[in-house]
């Protein structure tokens, strides 16, 4: 499809191995230039060598660079012919309150022949269309539940605002709460993508600060706090490491999707094709889960799958609940704290109003018990078909449940929703905080976001069970969702069916619930739900406002005098050291009546209910409502809201899947298949350490110091090795002579067995390439630092290329065999010849080789040994890279160990005359006479060049392909 994903390096900070992993993966790698210069230029140094071209960079507020300084000049009196681009950043990010214009980067962009896109972060849309006035290339809208500069709106509002400001042609992608679900609801909406940062922050090739990193492996969102305008983590909070006190760090509601991406996808590639493929599904459906006849419906009783949320001295009238119900929905009367008198009143009147028809009550969980004892009495006599519990237990919902009142549970986070599915509540609203009144922790997009992975891992769960014939699986078609928050139209009806895709694909049910909407409704005025004012006061919102009262107590209202006298009171109670808790009390008594007063135009004067007029309920009401008044600004009706929600919300859906199928159209009217395999590339496998035991050479230093040299280090056969008097030349004393005496020989090499965990007296029954394999093998290790850092263990391989044999296993064979000929062996020759232990078995087998390094450097990936005669090197190199390339594994050690240097060895190629018989191997000289046989043991260690780059590593060498080598047969 179009769209695409831009992921900015999490936390304000520059991590250009995170960001080029962005750029490889197919998204828009985007590096936030944070507020240090040193760090900045190091980091965009790095991207222009890992992600030319691709990359782009965000501008902070506090950014110490200039706009120049992001491309590198062409040299004096020289024309750039390769991509300009290449030199710098695609892509130019100005968050909000940036010390660069526009205009500034595009001067400093076309004095380096660059011509980048140049995006600006907004908040709103008054900052949106002075955006578009400056002529930006797209927007990135971060909602107030965003880490960093965060505006008044959720993203799910934001977005809702802002498409319908701009010019439809211009990209626009949507920042806070995005995950696979939500990313879906985005681009269905209208947006060309979405941002993840802080999503990025625990994968693999993130490079985030120990501190941060512990503390989002265990963050829920709600750690949170806006101060001056930007979302950061609460430094007050009990606990923190000093690192994370000492500067604000930007931290939003949806800072737990770290530790689930991380825990879901690993790596930045898996995360970006997961949120992709979450549109494409969203995309590939139709909406049709909001039409009537759907499984809610089915569900609710109801024509059509609306549910009118209980909204306290609003959802109190029985005419506007028939109304509701005559408009397809389903009704929700609001107890509160009404009274044993007013709940049976209600009840009945409502109970009579709605006939057969279904209507649900609304009740407090966390009410006084008495009160609450009461409004259930009723309940059970009047029995309504449906109720929903704010605040409320499983326990509670399910002894409605037991009365055949179908019960609603209001769950406001991921870790309670797991809980009430694990002991059997199945019906959920998922209300975000944008709602009207009383608000959770979370706005729509991160709750929903994290509802929908709970139950998405609940429902496979079940899947498995019944798969497996588990006695208690769960009906996927039990499971019924409420959303709410924000809801009111076709554009965000039809973002829920989008997000819910996933959710419904596998059988569970889904509506819509609404509260604010209803309030800019002919019919909540005419059935005197609300009073004029009331209305005429959400058509004229531009703005809410939060009144807190206590720690889990917020409520969401217009602005109005009654909510500036309420921060008056506050701040002066504060100003005076009241404890505390007397603050919350005082607050609470100030509220109470304040609603009725909005609502009704009615206020208790002693136990009197007197009617007030506009001036006095414009002044001493409190306007509950959601964020949805700023939304809408004109009445509609009933019908027309629930039309708009349903049918209509499809049809947009229905729309909006043509356009983007249409985008995805090339030239010739085909859709090209998504997510297209990138053409093969060269098989990049960095060497980025390396260790060896050469012919006069004891180490790697060594080894390169003799080639600078041009050092010879072919020399006569040691005598510790062989004797030449007995098979060498005219007077040899054996009958078998070999053709040469020279050869290249390793040093003595001192090895530890102790630091291998190996006892000393093991070492007689260990054929010596074994050790120095392993010695090599760790070497190689710390040569790439991986003995100073953690790496995978448990994903790094071992392939060696070795041949079987050599001297100790040919005394061995000697020792077993001889008897057969000369029956018992003579005791001097006994005494030379090596006795059988319980370490001469793996001691003399070539694939121990691997397996020994493997066991004793505690590596978990495979292990083994291949044998290709003298291609044997070649061999293991060509393996390992297959290991790293198909995924197998991510660090292979790969080496390749021959000391072969025995009189054995010399007698069979001398047999096939294929020893020089000076000792000098002339490769293409027309007077070679044959090779001079040499032994070494080296050892390699290979990652993919991308995690190589990823991880920092020093690379020696890049190998871009590889072939089996293959052994010739011998001639007939």
């Amino acid at each position: 499809m179009t769209h695409t994903v831009i992921g900015v390096s999490p936390l304000g900070a520059p991590d250009p191995r995170l960001v080029a992993a962005v750029c490889r993966a197919g998204g828009s790698g985007v590096l936030d230039l944070g507020p240090g210069a040193r760090a900045a230029r190091e980091a965009l140094t790095l991207l222009r060598q890992w992600a030319p071209g691709r990359h782009g960079v965000r501008v902070p507020a506090d950014c110490a660079l200039r706009p120049e300084e992001l491309w590198v000049p062409a040299p004096a009196g020289t024309k750039r012919t390769a991509d300009p681009a290449a030199a710098g950043p695609c892509t130019v990010l100005l968050a909000p309150d940036a010390p660069w214009t526009v205009a500034e980067v595009r001067a400093a962009a076309r004095a380096a022949a660059a011509d980048p896109a140049v995006l600006a972060e907004v908040r709103g849309p008054d900052e949106a269309v002075r955006a578009v006035a400056d002529g930006v290339t797209g927007l990135v809208l971060r909602g107030e539940e965003s880490g960093g500069p965060c505006g008044e709106h959720s993203t799910f509002v934001l977005l809702q605002r802002v498409l319908g400001a701009v010019p439809a042609d211009l990209p626009v992608w949507a920042c806070g709460g995005i995950g696979p679900h939500t990313a879906a609801a985005a681009v269905l909406a209208g947006a060309h993508g979405v941002v993840l940062d802080i999503q990025l922050a625990l994968l693999d090739e993130a490079g985030t600060a120990p501190a941060a990193a512990g503390l989002l492996r265990a963050a829920d969102g709600t750690e949170t706090v806006v101060v001056d305008g930007c979302r950061v983590l609460d430094r007050s909070r009990p606990g923190l490491p000093a690192a994370l006190r000492d500067r604000p760090l930007p931290l939003g509601q949806d800072a737990f999707l770290a530790a689930r991406f991380a825990e879901r996808y690993g790596t930045v590639d898996r995360a970006l094709a997961a949120v992709t493929e979450g549109i494409d599904a969203a995309v590939a459906d139709d909406g049709a889960v909001l039409r009537g006849g759907s499984p809610m419906c089915r569900a609710l009783g109801t024509a059509l799958p609306v549910v009118q949320g209980p909204m306290t001295r609003v959802s109190d009238q029985a005419r506007f609940a028939a109304t509701v119900a005559d408009g397809g929905g389903l009704p929700f009367v609001a107890l509160a704290l009404a009274g044993p008198e007013q709940t049976r009143t209600l009840l009945e009147q409502t109970k009579s109003a709605l006939g057969d028809r279904s209507w649900g009550v609304g009740i407090l969980g966390f009410v006084p018990e008495e009160t609450r004892t009461a409004q259930l009495e009723a309940i059970r006599e009047l029995r309504p078909s449906h109720a929903v519990i704010a605040g409320g237990r499983p326990s509670q919902a399910a002894a409605l449940e037991a009365e055949g009142i179908r019960t609603f549970l209001h769950v406001p986070s991921p870790g309670l929703l797991g809980q009430f599915l694990a002991v059997g509540v199945r019906r959920f609203v998922f209300e975000g905080a944008e709602c009207g009144g009383h608000i959770g922790p979370r706005n729509s997009f991160p709750l929903w976001e994290a509802q929908l992975a709970v139950l998405e891992d609940f429902l496979d769960a079940a899947a498995d069970d019944s798969h497996t014939g588990g006695g208690d699986a769960a009906d996927p078609q039990d499971v019924q969702v409420l959303f709410a928050g924000g809801i009111h139209d076709e554009r965000s009806a039809a973002m829920v069916a989008a997000l819910a895709a996933p959710l419904t694909t596998r059988g569970a049910v889904v509506g819509v619930l609404m509260g604010t909407g209803y309030l800019f409704t002919e019919e909540a005025v005419e059935c005197g739900a609300i009073r004029p004012l009331f209305q005429r006061a959400a058509l004229n919102a531009t703005s809410t406002t939060l009144l807190h009262t206590a720690p889990g107590h917020t409520t969401r209202c217009l602005p109005s005098a009654f909510s500036d006298t309420y921060q008056e009171v506050k701040d002066e109670l504060r100003t005076q050291g009241i404890p505390e808790r007397q603050v919350w009390q005082e607050l609470e008594r100030l509220n109470v009546g304040r609603l009725r007063i909005a609502s009704k135009g009615v206020e208790r004067v002693g136990d009197e209910l007197l009617d007030v007029d506009e001036e006095r309920q414009r002044e001493a009401g409190m306007f509950m409502a959601g964020e949805v008044a700023v939304l809408r600004s004109a009445v509609t009706t009933v019908a027309a809201l629930h039309h708009a929600v349903t049918d209509g919300a499809a049809d947009f859906y229905g729309r909006r899947t043509a356009e983007l199928a249409a985008d995805a159209r090339d030239a010739g009217g085909t859709v090209p298949a998504r997510n297209p395999a990138p053409a093969p590339e060269p098989l990049d496998i960095a060497v980025v350490g390396m260790a060896g035991m050469f012919p006069g050479a004891a180490d790697l230093p060594a080894y390169w110091a003799q080639v600078l040299a041009g050092a010879d280090a072919v020399s006569e056969v040691p005598d510790t090795r062989w004797d030449p008097a007995l098979h060498f030349g005219a007077d040899a004393e054996a009958d078998d002579v070999s053709a040469s005496k020279w050869g290249g020989f390793l040093p003595p090499i001192p090895f530890d067995p102790l630091a291998y965990g190996i006892p000393p007296a093991s070492l007689a029954a260990i054929e010596p390439v074994q050790l120095l394999a392993l010695e090599a093998a760790r070497r190689a290790l710390a040569d790439a630092g991986l003995d100073r850092r953690a790496f995978p263990r448990e994903r790094t391989c071992v392939v060696f290329g070795a041949e079987a044999g050599s001297d100790i296993s040919g005394a061995a064979t000697l020792r077993s065999v001889l008897p057969s000929y000369v029956g018992r062996l003579p005791e001097d020759l006994e005494e030379q010849l090596p006795k059988l232990t319980e370490d001469s078995f793996p001691g003399m087998l070539a694939n121990v080789i691997a397996g020994r390094i493997a066991n004793r450097l505690d590596l978990g990936g495979a292990n083994y040994t291949v044998d290709a005669a003298c291609a044997s090197s070649l061999a293991a190199v060509d393996a390992a890279c297959k290991e790293l390339a198909c995924g197998a594994a991510d660090v292979a050690l790969c080496g390749a160990a021959d000391l072969h240097n025995g009189i054995n060895d010399y007698l069979l190629f001398s047999s096939a005359h294929a020893l020089s018989p000076t000792g000098r191997c002339r490769t293409f000289d027309a007077a070679a006479d044959g090779i001079a046989l040499g032994e070494g043991v080296a050892c390699l260690v290979l990652k993919r060049r991308a995690d190589a780059e990823r991880d920092g590593d020093r690379i020696y060498a890049v190998i871009g392909a590889s072939a089996a080598p293959a052994t010739a047969a011998p001639s007939a």
